[in-house]
């Protein structure tokens, strides 16, 4: 059963999940448009590219309490949260692209701007949500 401390079993999570993942897929699959890379055009190499950081993501965010309500009422807790967990969830994503398994590589650059862009990306929407949850309460 899972810790409802560490993760609330609510619609409210369900959203916060969903739209997670979906920053962090259009996040990389921007990154694929950047590089000359059409993401609908080649899906399987897209679904390999984003794979390994929604992979990081759903092993990392829980564990850390990115989905307690506790976190979500918290302006601080929400950036620490939100903030290790995708550094963490990024390095798990770059550590599996640096294998002979997935496509891609893992060069310093590549490390920061994934880091730089998910941190800019998930956290403004993550500090909204806490706002909001701070003044329904």
């Amino acid at each position: 059963m899972a810790d409802p401390t560490r993760f609330d079993r609510s619609a409210v999570t369900a959203l916060l999940l969903v739209v997670d993942l979906a920053i962090i897929i259009a996040q990389l699959s921007y990154g694929l448009v950047v590089h000359g890379t059409d993401p609908l055009a080649v899906p399987l190499y897209t679904a390999e590219t984003v794979a390994p950081f929604l992979l990081g993501w759903l092993l990392v965010a829980p564990v850390l309490g990115v989905y307690s309500a506790r976190v979500r009422g918290s302006l601080v807790e929400t950036t620490l949260a939100v903030g290790i967990a995708w550094i963490v969830a990024a390095l798990i994503g770059v550590g599996l692209r640096a294998t002979p398994w997935l496509v891609g590589d893992a060069p310093l650059a590549f490390v920061l701007v994934t880091v730089g862009t998910g941190l800019a990306t998930l956290l403004p929407w993550r500090l909204a949500v806490s706002v909001l949850a701070r003044t329904r309460s």
